[in-house]
């Protein structure tokens, strides 16, 4: 599939660009005089326009057609991206009103996560038009790689260049997306829509998609446990000073990062059956979490999210190629997109959720999530009894 790579490249610098915005929010924050809770509601917005929009681009992806959106997509990112740079550099020199400045960050942050919530759903449903069912799950896993790819160096990459002013990430992930919306209107091709606005609309809770819906909830709510609880973690855990838990918790992630990449690619490269994957990455994940909250050191304790990591690695590939193989092809990019929005509500309801409990015991979250990864390995051990996907 020749469109696979230019996929790929969008992939991996939307979600670079999705996250080097972390890297430098704090600082942003910090300069404009707002405050800390601020700059989750920047973050949370773009979660919540995910949700809301994915099942709406990959609906329309089937009327339209999957280039157009992919071009509105990535272009959208792009531009708001400049909007947010062009209003960064100004406010640096001289700050707005808080209510101004808190409005323009709400304002673009939602516009990145609008536009980029057309990118996944869109990308998988492109690849279910072209390739047989039996191996959608390697191409799926390709795309789920790069965008592991850019998960792992967007923040690193913000914050070098965050050293040459905090504008600097901003602008520069915001020519990246440029180019490749140029790339993409070029090398893509126009092809037929799917269907028509007549065509019945895929119900939210459809029951084929009701188990993918799940491990996209699972997995995204097992990865911002991991993110937002792990730095209190380490440091309760070990008895270690901000400082400490900083450098261990970013050593930590790049290795959990390293570990979902291998993962993704290893599954990319075999026909194990997405059915069969789901079962895999779920007892996997079990495993790596129980090993977290059972830890005794911080060697195990990365050992720990590795293994829960890679199983997350195989746990993608799997629900988003179900999601396009157990419905007709009219309704495989607004089925793509109610398991992206699944995805969402994860991003959403994890950090809440897991940083409340972890208030009970820091173990909490983790046992949380071990105990949902086995509820959904026993429902996959089901799940393949009844398909043959």
């Amino acid at each position: 599939m020749k469109e696979l790579k230019i996929l790929m490249l969008i992939n991996v610098l939307c979600i670079s660009a999705m996250m080097a915005f972390l890297a430098v929010v704090g600082p942003i924050v910090r300069e404009l005089h707002l405050q800390e809770w601020h700059a989750g509601l920047t973050v949370a917005i773009a979660g919540v326009l995910w949700v809301i929009l994915s099942r709406y681009w990959g609906r329309k992806s089937d009327i339209v057609g999957r280039k157009p959106i992919l071009v509105i997509g990535v272009a959208g990112v792009s531009i708001s991206y400049f909007i947010l740079a062009l209003f960064i550099d100004s406010a640096l020199i001289s700050p707005p009103a808080v209510v101004i400045s808190l409005f323009m960050l709400i304002l673009t942050r939602g516009g990145i996560g609008a536009f980029y919530s057309a990118i996944t759903p869109v990308s998988n449903a492109l690849i279910a038009d072209h390739i047989e069912k039996e191996k959608r799950t390697g191409y799926i896993a390709k795309l789920a790689a790069s965008s592991g790819i850019g998960m792992v160096i967007g923040p690193p990459i913000g914050g070098y260049l965050a050293n040459f002013g905090l504008s600097v990430p901003l602008y520069t992930f915001a020519i990246l997306p440029l180019l490749a919306t140029i790339a993409l209107y070029i090398i893509l091709p126009h092809e037929k829509p799917a269907t028509t606005e007549k065509t019945p609309i895929l119900k939210i809770f459809d029951e084929r998609l009701r188990t993918p819906m799940f491990a996209a909830f699972i997995t995204m709510y097992s990865i911002v446990t991991a993110q937002v609880c792990m730095g209190f973690y380490v440091m309760d855990k070990f008895a270690l000073d901000s400082l400490q838990a900083a450098e261990m918790t970013g050593y930590i992630l790049a290795c959990v990062g390293i570990a979902f990449i291998i993962s993704q690619i290893i599954v990319s490269k075999t026909n194990i059956k997405a059915t069969k994957l789901l079962k895999y990455g779920a007892f996997i994940g079990v495993l790596g979490y129980v090993i977290v909250f059972m830890m005794n050191s911080q060697f195990v304790l990365t050992l720990g999210f590795c293994i829960g990591a890679f199983g997350m690695g195989m746990l993608f590939p799997a629900y988003q190629t179900l999601a396009v193989n157990l419905v007709k092809k009219e309704e495989q990019g607004a089925s793509a997109g109610t398991v992206s929005a699944a995805q969402g509500v994860g991003m959403i309801v994890g950090p809440m959720v897991s940083t409340l409990i972890y208030k009970i015991d820091p173990i909490a979250p983790f046992v949380v999530v071990s105990v949902l990864f086995f509820i959904l390995g026993l429902l996959a051990l089901q799940y393949h009894r009844k398909t043959l996907c």
